[in-house]
């Protein structure tokens, strides 16, 4: 609500495109509607978009639209690592990300990869040239205890990572709430749990949904007092 005690209902326009529409991805779709939905209400972006893979990963499909959806490659199986190259893309401000299927087949070489390896999800590259190696954990927490990303989870991705590069760091982006490891961290390795995605602001989430530049309109619709309620709902029922 703003001061006025009216509540606001936040609406966007694409400008700049053809017939006001803008073309915007499958990933960059779940992401705005995740905005929107959180725009006028107290739920964590992050915590919403967290929902939405519960409801994906778990909901059956009930139309042939649906399970074409669910067929789709770029979507299928993938809505976390699709989500961890935009949040490295725009958050963390890497130059280049791919996902290891999409990667350039000179970048492959170079990092001694193939495209059907195991363990390593994400290239991402700095502005300086030097590449990471990322891999992507997401873990439903079933039980009431702290959700853990274990060793034995992240064990096949540190034993590529030392396979293949050269790599500067290695980033595990994960859901759980902390992940655990054998021996010491280094400066190399980084890990992305729950707290830190939590912490997403509106304007980079605004950035990841790729609808920074469409215009915002706010709407206001007046809130009714408890009395006002009453007489419309006697009104209704008369």
């Amino acid at each position: 609500m703003d001061g006025t005690g009216s509540k606001i209902s936040i609406f966007k326009k694409p400008s700049g495109s053809p017939n006001g529409v803008k073309k915007i991805t499958p990933m960059e779709s779940i992401l705005y509607k995740v905005f929107i939905e959180c725009a006028t209400s107290k739920l964590n972006l992050f915590d919403s978009f967290l929902n939405t893979c519960h409801q994906w990963y778990e909901r059956p499909a009930h139309s042939l639209n649906e399970i074409k959806l669910r067929e789709n490659t770029k979507v299928k199986g993938d809505i976390f690592e699709l989500f961890s190259v935009l949040y490295l893309l725009h958050v963390k401000k890497y130059k280049n990300v791919w996902l290891l299927r999409d990667a350039p087949d000179d970048i492959l070489t170079r990092l001694s990869l193939k495209r059907r390896d195991t363990g390593i999800d994400i290239i991402a590259q700095e502005d300086s040239g030097a590449f990471v190696a990322v891999q992507c954990k997401y873990k439903r927490n079933t039980t009431i205890k702290r959700n853990v990303l274990t060793w034995k989870a992240l064990s096949t991705f540190y034993a590529m990572c030392l396979r293949t590069g050269p790599w500067k760091r290695y980033i595990v982006i994960t859901n759980c709430d902390y992940c655990l490891h054998q021996g010491k961290k280094t400066w190399k390795d980084l890990s992305v749990c729950l707290k830190s995605l939590q912490k997403i602001s509106q304007d980079d989430w605004i950035k990841m949904c790729n609808c920074e530049n469409l215009n915002t309109e706010i709407v206001k619709t007046p809130v009714l007092t408890p009395e006002q309620m009453r007489a419309k709902r006697l009104e209704r029922f008369a």
